[in-house]
C-alpha cells in the first residue's frame, strides 16, 4: 500500500456532486498516530464491492452505486486498524443497502457461507447486533466472528465490526480488525461516531418521511 497525505485522495474520478473525501475520516478522527493507506481496490465501484457482510450475495443495492472510496488507516505498534469506506448511490440506493445489510444480519446461516473473495474458502459468521446512541438513525453495527478456512489451508478465527450509516444517498461504512478485545469495540465506535458528524455536516438532510 502506497502511503498518502488526505488531499492526494484527488486522485479519485468522482461521478456524483459530493467530493468523497469530505465524508471521509482524517486519520486524526481515527486516533493520535494513525496514518492514511491508499487501497488498490479503493477507487471506484469496479474495483471492488462494498457490501459483503455474510457473503456477497443478495445485495441488488451494489448496482445503484454511482462512486466510491475506501482507505484503510493503520498505527505502529498496534494491531487495531480500521477501512472507511464511503459510496454514493443513485436515488434510493443508500436506503436499499441499508435493508440489505439487515437482513443479511438478521437471517446469516449458522453453516458455512461462501465468501466470494479470492483466496477466502467457506466462512462460519456469528454476526451480533451492536448498540451506540450516537450513530445516526437507521444504522446498522454489528460484531462479525468469521471461523473458516482459508484456500491455502490456513485457518481463519477473526472477530471485526463493521459499522454502517447513511445520510440521503450517501453510506460511510467503518470497518475495524485486530486483537478481539473490548478495545476493538472502542475503538470502532469511536471511528463510527466521527463518521456520523461527518455525514451530517457535508450531506444535505433528506427531505420528507423516513422510508
Amino acid at each position: 500500500m502506497k502511503l498518502l497525505a488526505l488531499g492526494v485522495v484527488a486522485l479519485v474520478a468522482g461521478t456524483s456532486s459530493l467530493d468523497l473525501r469530505t465524508v471521509l475520516l482524517k486519520p486524526a478522527q481515527v486516533g493520535k498516530g494513525y496514518v492514511l493507506f491508499a487501497r488498490k481496490d479503493g477507487f471506484g465501484v469496479k474495483s471492488a464491492p462494498t457490501l459483503d457482510l455474510c457473503g456477497r450475495k443478495g445485495y441488488a443495492s451494489e448496482k445503484l452505486r454511482a462512486d466510491r472510496l475506501q482507505v484503510n488507516y493503520l498505527k505502529q505498534n498496534t494491531g487495531l486498524g480500521l477501512s472507511n469506506e464511503v459510496v454514493t448511490y443513485k436515488a434510493g440506493g443508500a436506503k436499499q443497502a441499508m435493508r440489505e445489510l439487515l437482513q443479511h444480519a438478521m437471517t446469516c446461516p449458522s453453516t458455512p457461507v461462501v465468501t466470494g473473495e479470492a483466496g477466502v474458502g467457506p466462512l462460519r459468521f456469528t454476526i451480533t447486533p451492536v448498540r451506540d446512541a450516537k450513530l445516526l438513525a437507521g444504522y446498522v453495527a454489528v460484531k462479525v466472528r468469521a471461523v473458516g478456512t482459508l484456500t491455502n489451508g490456513k485457518k481463519v478465527d477473526q472477530t471485526s465490526y463493521a459499522v454502517y450509516q447513511t445520510r440521503g444517498d450517501v453510506l460511510s461504512g467503518i470497518y475495524s480488525f485486530g486483537p478481539n478485545t473490548p478495545a476493538q469495540l472502542t475503538f470502532a465506535l469511536h471511528a463510527a461516531e466521527q463518521s456520523a458528524a461527518l455525514l451530517k455536516k457535508a450531506v444535505r438532510a433528506p427531505k420528507g418521511p423516513p422510508a
